[in-house]
């Protein structure tokens, strides 16, 4: 059974999520944006859990109602092409990923989670992914 990855790209960190079935878990929190590990990862889950598809955040800010993209879309994008060549039979798929971070943030503290600052951030951008995937999924 194929499953889906899902990247919540950060400047410091990067979240990962899969879908088993029809609902999203995380996997792991890439602590430094280390590109080369990060292809390594992926190289690891696309064929130890047959992925067929990547979602990956776009990063969108409306202010007054024009749309911006963050400074980190280019790396997205530069990361994009990468897979693109390197698995070109993958389905890379972008969703809206706006408020993920507050959304997961909430839940953290509004969670049983007791954990020190370090586990928080190492879980919140696993929590983001996961509801990426999860509304990617739901409006599939």
């Amino acid at each position: 059974m194929s499953k889906i990855l899902c990247i919540d790209f950060g400047t410091k960190r990067i979240g990962l999520s899969i879908t088993i079935r029809s609902i999203a878990f995380g996997l792991e929190t890439l602590e430094t944006v280390d590109y080369n590990h990060l292809i390594a990862t992926i190289d690891k889950y696309i064929k130890n859990k047959y992925i067929d598809t990547i979602v990956i955040g776009h990063p969108i800010k409306y202010i007054k109602y024009e749309k911006y993209l963050f400074p980190i879309e280019k790396d997205i994008i530069k990361f994009i092409n990468f897979l693109k060549k390197k698995y070109p039979k993958l389905i890379i798929k972008r969703i809206d990923e706006r408020f993920s971070s507050k959304i997961a943030n909430y839940f953290l503290i509004n969670s049983f989670f007791n954990k020190k600052k370090r586990k928080k951030k190492k879980i919140l951008d696993q929590i983001s992914a996961i509801l990426l995937l999860q509304d990617f999924i739901n409006n599939s």
